[in-house]
């Protein structure tokens, strides 16, 4: 039997229990017929109990007493009719849930916790994830201040051949330097660099960026510019400053292309697994390093580099089969949450999104909540998924406020109509705690020509009126049977606590009779 069908019995057999209580209450409730009045002879004794002295803590107990026996009342009647309105509300939530948007959707927060253990990995790993994101990528960002220091002039003399070009450079005689002389300087220089860049292997990657490195840079041109400062310092050069100028010229040079080819394996193998990054280092890339001619500290520097990279690769992506899991979860979460959500709040939020998109053309209406929201559930990296959970959180916090705010309105519909129905008026139950003048909850609200139109429309003998009470009957019975179990139960805890001091203080009380009667 279906939760439904469970909850229309007992609906029913609440309204059946009513309809034969309600007769019986409104009967006893009738004023008695008066009784002629006991008139007590002249010679009759009178009654003890009528006599008897009454003291002021009898009346104050009497009077908690009464009190809380109307609040006893009216706290039992109110946890019946939240029963009630309760029963009907689960069925219209089973009837009309789905399109008023009433049915309850699942919390990511919740599902996690319980599925964590079907998950491969914990969610404190993405944290360590995320951290070695962030080493990878400033490690990219500082990647030419980490290799710089071993870039030195020595780092290009198996490129840029000394030995030859310091002949070449002596043949000419640089004692008296001169326009002529300058002149075959640099076109030595010019022809070494050209050279230079002829011998380098550009089958591979590596020699390719260090050939456009040095045939972007202008480089013939800086190393004449360089030649002149030189030139113009003293009137005789040595071959070897020439070549000193030069390297550190050239070596700069490739240092700008190794770092750049560097750079764009880092964030290349960022992009794929650890194994598949660490094959095509060990296969490609080491090899070409190795195999480019430099200086065994670069060498080995540029190695280190790519260790270190690859070391927080690992951890980076030692995530990503959780990362999926997770996000595999967050869809499925996402598709249930669909299956549940209203077909008129996303009538609704169309209408709003177009309305959106329209406004938001015109030049004097950009603005950011103009923008239409479009919601991703994926986690698409290790580094986002705190910032992820969180937005996913207050969306869903969002959507179970607005359920819980519909769901509380269409309770306090309900539970006016039953209370009108069954004409249930709070202030006919509170009436002893009020003064007779006080007469506000017993306000009719609607105007007599409504009750004359309503009686002969309908062709209804009585209709009701409705008043403050019965409103304030249906908002209280509206805040759910849970909290008038709980007032129910503060107010035995209260009538408990009353009748301990009554018992405590019923030997002064009995005193007090004794000295009154005595005086009397």
């Amino acid at each position: 039997m279906s939760r439904t069908t469970v909850s229309l019995l007992a609906l029913l057999v609440l309204f059946l229990l009513m309809a034969l209580l309600t007769p019986i209450v409104r009967a006893e409730m009738l004023p008695q017929a008066s009784e002629a009045p006991t008139v007590a002879l002249q010679d009759e004794p009178a009654d003890e109990a009528a006599t008897s002295t009454s003291t002021p803590v009898d009346s104050l107990f009497d009077g908690v007493g009464a009190i809380l026996a109307t609040l006893g009342v009216y706290v039992v009647t109110m946890f019946t009719m939240a029963i009630g309105t309760e029963i009907i509300v689960d069925i219209f939530k089973g009837i009309l849930g789905k399109p008023l948007g009433l049915k309850s959707q699942p919390n990511s927060r919740k599902t996690l916790a319980e599925y964590q253990a079907f998950l491969p990995g914990q969610l404190d790993d993405l944290g360590v994830s995320a951290e070695a994101k962030l080493k990878l990528e400033k490690q990219t960002e500082q990647l030419k201040k980490l290799l710089e220091p071993a870039f030195t002039a020595e780092a290009v003399v198996t490129h840029l051949r000394q030995q030859e070009f310091t002949a070449a450079l002596a043949a000419i005689g640089l004692e008296n330097i001169g326009d002529d002389t300058i002149n075959q300087v640099k076109g030595v220089a010019q022809a070494e660099v050209e050279s230079l860049v002829a011998r380098l292997n550009t089958t591979t990657s590596l020699g390719k960026a260090v050939q456009v490195a040095l045939e972007r840079s202008d480089l013939v041109e800086k190393v004449n510019k360089a030649i002149d400062r030189l030139a113009g310092k003293a009137t005789a050069v040595t071959p070897d400053q020439i070549y000193q100028a030069t390297a550190t010229l050239v070596t700069g040079e490739i240092a700008e292309g190794v770092t750049a080819w560097t750079r764009a394996y880092f964030i290349s193998l960022q992009e794929e697994s650890y194994d598949t990054a660490k094959s095509i280092y060990e296969n490609q890339l080491r090899p070409q390093i190795i195999g480019f001619s430099l200086p065994p500290n670069v060498e080995n520097q540029i190695l280190g580099q790519f260790d270190k990279y690859l070391e927080n690769l690992h951890t980076y992506r030692g995530t990503d089969v959780y990362l999926e899991s997770l996000n595999r979860l967050l869809y499925e979460l996402q598709v249930q949450r669909d299956e549940v959500r209203s077909w008129i709040g996303e009538l609704w939020s169309s209408v709003v999104d177009g309305i959106k998109r329209l406004l938001i053309r015109a030049p004097r209406m950009q603005h950011p909540a103009l923008k239409p929201e479009i919601y991703n559930p994926c986690i698409k990296d290790s580094t986002e998924a705190a910032a992820k959970l969180l937005d996913l959180e207050r969306k869903e916090k969002e959507l179970e406020d607005k359920r819980i705010r519909r769901t509380r309105f269409l309770s306090v519909l309900f539970g006016i109509f039953i209370a009108y129905l069954l004409q249930i008026d709070s202030a006919d139950l509170l009436r002893d705690l009020f003064p007779p003048q006080a007469n506000f909850l017993t306000m009719a609200l609607l105007p007599a020509n409504f009750i004359n139109w309503a009686q002969t429309t309908f062709g209804l003998q009585t209709v009701y009126n409705l008043s403050a009470g019965v409103i304030l009957t249906g908002l209280a019975a509206s805040a759910g049977s849970g909290f008038w179990h709980d007032q129910l139960s503060r107010l035995q805890n209260v009538k408990k606590g009353v009748d301990q001091v009554q018992s405590a203080l019923q030997p002064i009380i009995i005193q007090t009779r004794a000295e009154a009667t005595d005086l009397d």
